[in-house]
């Protein structure tokens, strides 16, 4: 049951160390940032999914990777991962992570399999896959929807990972673009916490722009 689930849960893993790369130029000297080019957008799964964030997030694309099976892109502040103090910053910062696969061959929609995917969150099983350490005990799940399309999870991860730079609150969205799955995530910052309707709205906004840039760029 929902196999692509726990293919997402695996291009997770060292999603905390990423944080923790992307990140860390932000806090480094002047004469330690090391300044590169980093784009707003990046086009995966056969141009079919283009992924981009609110204003000040970039991708980061020495850790985003695209190929035959699946996608993941990571997003941050455009400063951070440029090392370039002149550049985006997002007015919330947070870590966004997107992960792209191919439609089951059933073709069944998200928006219609949002009972089962709540079940799922909810069990042993699916707090596990959503949990950094793979223990289904880290996870409390706040809540799941069912908006316009898109399955909604709020989830509290409290994964030991110290080293992490990533807070407890968590927010996914589950959603179908041009017979792929999409998963994207708001992961808040442990010295930066946000409440729950700031990461709802950011999520809103990446999913908006996720399907946006998508339709555009298959019209």
């Amino acid at each position: 049951m929902f196999t692509w689930i726990f293919n997402i849960k695996r291009a997770f893993a060292g999603l905390a160390l990423l944080a923790l790369v992307s990140g860390c130029t932000e806090m480094l000297p002047d004469d330690q940032a090391v300044t590169r080019a980093a784009p707003e957008l990046m086009s995966v799964a056969g141009n079919s999914v283009v992924v981009g964030g609110p204003k000040g997030y970039c991708v980061d694309r020495n850790v985003s990777r695209d190929s035959d099976e699946n996608a993941f892109v990571l997003l941050a502040s455009c400063a951070a991962i440029t090392g370039d103090d002149a550049a985006e910053r997002p007015r919330v910062p947070t870590v966004l992570a997107v992960s792209v696969f191919e439609q089951s061959d059933d073709g069944v929609a998200v928006k219609d399999q949002a009972d089962r995917l709540a079940g799922f969150f909810e069990s042993i099983e699916g707090r596990a896959a959503l949990a950094r350490d793979g223990r289904a005990e880290s996870v409390e799940v706040v809540d799941t929807f069912l908006r316009r399309g898109t399955f909604v999870i709020h989830a509290r991860d409290s994964s030991e990972d110290t080293d992490s730079g990533l807070g407890k609150e968590h927010w996914r969205a589950i959603f179908d673009v041009n017979g792929h799955i999409v998963s994207a995530s708001v992961l808040a910052l442990r010295d930066r916490p946000i409440s729950g309707d700031t990461g709802a709205i950011i999520l809103e906004y990446l999913v908006s722009r996720i399907k946006a840039e998508s339709a555009a760029n298959s019209g």
